[in-house]
Protein backbone atom coordinates (compact mmCIF):
# COMPACT_ATOMS: atom_id res chain seq x y z
CA UNK A 1 0.00 0.00 0.00
CA UNK A 2 1.60 3.52 -0.91
CA UNK A 3 2.60 5.57 1.78
CA UNK A 4 -0.45 8.54 1.44
CA UNK A 5 -3.34 5.67 1.86
CA UNK A 6 -1.97 3.87 4.71
CA UNK A 7 -2.04 7.21 6.48
CA UNK A 8 -5.25 8.09 5.28
CA UNK A 9 -6.27 4.54 6.31
CA UNK A 10 -4.30 4.45 9.44
CA UNK A 11 -6.27 8.35 10.08
CA UNK A 12 -9.71 6.33 9.10
CA UNK A 13 -8.86 4.25 11.92
CA UNK A 14 -7.94 6.38 14.72
CA UNK A 15 -11.05 8.49 14.18
CA UNK A 16 -13.23 5.37 14.01
CA UNK A 17 -11.77 4.10 17.64
CA UNK A 18 -12.48 8.01 18.65
CA UNK A 19 -15.78 7.83 17.88
CA UNK A 20 -16.31 4.50 19.54
CA UNK A 21 -15.13 5.66 22.58
CA UNK A 22 -17.15 8.51 22.60
CA UNK A 23 -20.52 6.91 21.51
CA UNK A 24 -19.93 4.17 23.83
CA UNK A 25 -17.70 5.30 27.15
CA UNK A 26 -17.28 8.82 27.23
CA UNK A 27 -20.98 9.98 26.84
CA UNK A 28 -22.52 7.10 28.72
CA UNK A 29 -20.21 8.43 31.70
CA UNK A 30 -21.44 11.97 31.78
CA UNK A 31 -24.85 10.86 31.30
CA UNK A 32 -24.20 8.81 34.21
CA UNK A 33 -22.43 12.01 36.02
CA UNK A 34 -25.48 14.51 35.24
CA UNK A 35 -28.21 11.84 36.12
CA UNK A 36 -25.96 11.51 39.44
CA UNK A 37 -25.72 15.42 40.23
CA UNK A 38 -29.59 15.86 39.45
CA UNK A 39 -30.40 12.78 42.07
CA UNK A 40 -27.78 14.60 44.80
CA UNK A 41 -29.15 17.83 43.83
CA UNK A 42 -32.75 16.16 44.33
CA UNK A 43 -32.25 14.74 47.77
CA UNK A 44 -29.76 17.51 48.92
CA UNK A 45 -31.50 20.65 47.83
CA UNK A 46 -28.97 22.94 48.35
CA UNK A 47 -29.24 26.39 50.59
CA UNK A 48 -30.46 28.60 47.67
CA UNK A 49 -33.25 25.66 47.30
CA UNK A 50 -33.80 25.74 50.64
CA UNK A 51 -32.48 28.89 53.20
CA UNK A 52 -35.09 30.81 55.14
CA UNK A 53 -35.04 34.54 54.04
CA UNK A 54 -31.99 35.54 54.94
CA UNK A 55 -33.57 39.27 56.25
CA UNK A 56 -34.91 36.18 59.24
CA UNK A 57 -33.38 35.83 62.47
CA UNK A 58 -33.44 33.15 64.79
CA UNK A 59 -32.43 29.68 65.79
CA UNK A 60 -32.80 27.22 62.64
CA UNK A 61 -34.74 23.84 62.64
CA UNK A 62 -34.06 20.97 60.74
CA UNK A 63 -36.11 17.58 59.61
CA UNK A 64 -33.44 15.17 58.95
CA UNK A 65 -33.36 12.19 57.08
CA UNK A 66 -30.94 9.10 58.62
CA UNK A 67 -28.64 7.91 55.84
CA UNK A 68 -28.01 4.15 55.78
CA UNK A 69 -24.32 3.52 56.92
CA UNK A 70 -22.79 5.08 59.31
CA UNK A 71 -18.94 6.31 59.60
CA UNK A 72 -18.09 8.25 62.52
CA UNK A 73 -17.30 10.75 60.11
CA UNK A 74 -18.45 14.53 61.22
CA UNK A 75 -21.01 15.24 58.64
CA UNK A 76 -22.55 18.99 57.77
CA UNK A 77 -25.94 19.90 58.74
CA UNK A 78 -25.76 23.39 59.08
CA UNK A 79 -22.48 25.68 57.53
CA UNK A 80 -22.71 29.65 58.32
CA UNK A 81 -20.38 32.01 57.34
CA UNK A 82 -16.72 31.65 54.73
CA UNK A 83 -14.02 30.16 54.62
CA UNK A 84 -11.89 31.40 57.69
CA UNK A 85 -14.82 32.84 60.00
CA UNK A 86 -17.54 30.21 59.93
CA UNK A 87 -19.72 28.03 62.53
CA UNK A 88 -20.28 24.17 61.40
CA UNK A 89 -22.86 22.33 63.13
CA UNK A 90 -22.54 18.94 62.31
CA UNK A 91 -23.17 15.24 63.26
CA UNK A 92 -21.66 11.93 63.35
CA UNK A 93 -23.05 8.40 63.23
CA UNK A 94 -21.34 5.96 65.53
CA UNK A 95 -24.03 3.44 64.28
CA UNK A 96 -27.38 2.57 63.11
CA UNK A 97 -28.37 3.06 67.03
CA UNK A 98 -26.54 6.00 68.24
CA UNK A 99 -25.42 9.42 66.98
CA UNK A 100 -23.59 12.75 68.47
CA UNK A 101 -24.02 16.44 67.36
CA UNK A 102 -20.73 18.68 67.45
CA UNK A 103 -20.17 22.38 66.12
CA UNK A 104 -16.62 23.30 64.79
CA UNK A 105 -15.81 27.41 64.88
CA UNK A 106 -13.28 28.32 62.14
CA UNK A 107 -10.15 28.86 64.04
CA UNK A 108 -11.73 28.22 67.47
CA UNK A 109 -12.44 24.79 68.32
CA UNK A 110 -14.95 21.97 68.13
CA UNK A 111 -17.53 20.83 70.97
CA UNK A 112 -19.03 17.40 70.89
CA UNK A 113 -22.09 16.19 72.68
CA UNK A 114 -22.47 12.89 73.91
CA UNK A 115 -23.59 10.06 72.35
CA UNK A 116 -27.54 9.62 72.12
CA UNK A 117 -29.91 6.87 70.73
CA UNK A 118 -31.38 6.97 67.34
CA UNK A 119 -34.64 5.98 66.34
CA UNK A 120 -35.51 2.15 66.37
CA UNK A 121 -37.37 3.05 62.88
CA UNK A 122 -35.97 5.12 60.18
CA UNK A 123 -38.37 7.85 61.12
CA UNK A 124 -36.19 11.07 60.58
CA UNK A 125 -35.10 13.54 63.67
CA UNK A 126 -35.35 17.19 64.37
CA UNK A 127 -32.99 19.32 65.43
CA UNK A 128 -32.95 22.91 66.42
CA UNK A 129 -29.60 25.35 66.43
CA UNK A 130 -28.72 28.16 67.80
CA UNK A 131 -25.98 29.95 67.22
CA UNK A 132 -24.23 33.71 67.38
CA UNK A 133 -24.65 34.41 63.86
CA UNK A 134 -28.21 33.16 63.74
CA UNK A 135 -29.19 36.61 66.30
CA UNK A 136 -29.03 40.63 65.93
CA UNK A 137 -26.43 42.44 67.19
CA UNK A 138 -26.65 42.78 70.99
CA UNK A 139 -28.38 46.38 71.50
CA UNK A 140 -30.25 46.24 67.89
CA UNK A 141 -33.36 47.40 68.25
CA UNK A 142 -35.04 44.13 66.15
CA UNK A 143 -34.56 42.47 69.82
CA UNK A 144 -37.92 44.35 70.36
CA UNK A 145 -39.03 43.13 73.66
CA UNK A 146 -36.59 40.85 74.62
CA UNK A 147 -35.96 40.42 78.31
CA UNK A 148 -32.92 42.29 79.15
CA UNK A 149 -29.90 40.54 78.69
CA UNK A 150 -31.44 37.83 76.25
CA UNK A 151 -29.24 39.51 73.09
CA UNK A 152 -25.89 39.11 75.46
CA UNK A 153 -26.64 35.40 76.01
CA UNK A 154 -27.74 34.31 72.47
CA UNK A 155 -24.40 35.90 71.29
CA UNK A 156 -22.65 33.93 74.25
CA UNK A 157 -23.34 30.39 73.67
CA UNK A 158 -24.28 27.62 70.99
CA UNK A 159 -26.73 24.89 71.35
CA UNK A 160 -28.38 22.10 69.53
CA UNK A 161 -31.15 19.76 70.51
CA UNK A 162 -32.30 16.50 68.84
CA UNK A 163 -36.17 15.86 69.14
CA UNK A 164 -36.98 18.60 71.35
CA UNK A 165 -33.82 17.16 74.40
CA UNK A 166 -30.53 19.24 74.09
CA UNK A 167 -27.63 17.40 73.39
CA UNK A 168 -25.19 20.69 73.15
CA UNK A 169 -24.55 23.61 74.75
CA UNK A 170 -21.56 25.54 76.18
CA UNK A 171 -20.13 29.09 75.58
CA UNK A 172 -18.56 31.13 72.93
CA UNK A 173 -17.63 34.78 71.85
CA UNK A 174 -17.30 34.31 67.97
CA UNK A 175 -18.99 37.12 66.25
CA UNK A 176 -19.72 36.94 62.40
CA UNK A 177 -21.36 39.10 60.14
CA UNK A 178 -25.26 39.88 59.96
CA UNK A 179 -27.20 37.37 57.66
CA UNK A 180 -23.63 35.33 56.96
CA UNK A 181 -24.29 32.58 54.27
CA UNK A 182 -26.11 29.55 54.70
CA UNK A 183 -25.50 26.55 53.75
CA UNK A 184 -27.48 23.03 54.84
CA UNK A 185 -26.37 19.33 54.28
CA UNK A 186 -23.04 20.62 52.47
CA UNK A 187 -19.71 22.52 53.61
CA UNK A 188 -19.01 24.62 50.42
CA UNK A 189 -16.49 26.90 52.99
CA UNK A 190 -13.73 23.95 53.58
CA UNK A 191 -11.83 22.93 57.24
CA UNK A 192 -9.95 20.48 58.47
CA UNK A 193 -12.69 18.09 60.70
CA UNK A 194 -16.25 18.66 58.64
CA UNK A 195 -16.89 16.67 55.48
CA UNK A 196 -18.30 18.30 52.36
CA UNK A 197 -21.62 16.50 52.37
CA UNK A 198 -24.68 15.09 54.56
CA UNK A 199 -25.32 11.93 53.73
CA UNK A 200 -28.84 11.61 54.92
CA UNK A 201 -31.28 13.89 53.97
CA UNK A 202 -32.51 17.55 54.97
CA UNK A 203 -36.29 17.36 54.58
CA UNK A 204 -37.22 20.35 56.12
CA UNK A 205 -35.46 24.09 57.33
CA UNK A 206 -37.40 26.49 59.17
CA UNK A 207 -35.96 29.76 61.39
CA UNK A 208 -38.02 31.46 64.25
CA UNK A 209 -36.99 34.28 66.61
Amino acid sequence: MPPRASSRSGARRLWAGSRFAALNIVIPLLVAWWLASALYRHLHPSAADQAPSRSAFGAISLKVGLPGTAGGIPEPLIVCGVPGRAALVYIRFLSRKQAKVGVEFWGLGAFEGEPFALPADPSPISLTCALPALFPPVGDHRWGQAAPGAAALRHGEYLITVNGVVRLEGAVAYEQPEHSRLYFGTNPVGGSLVTNRFTGTILDVSQSF
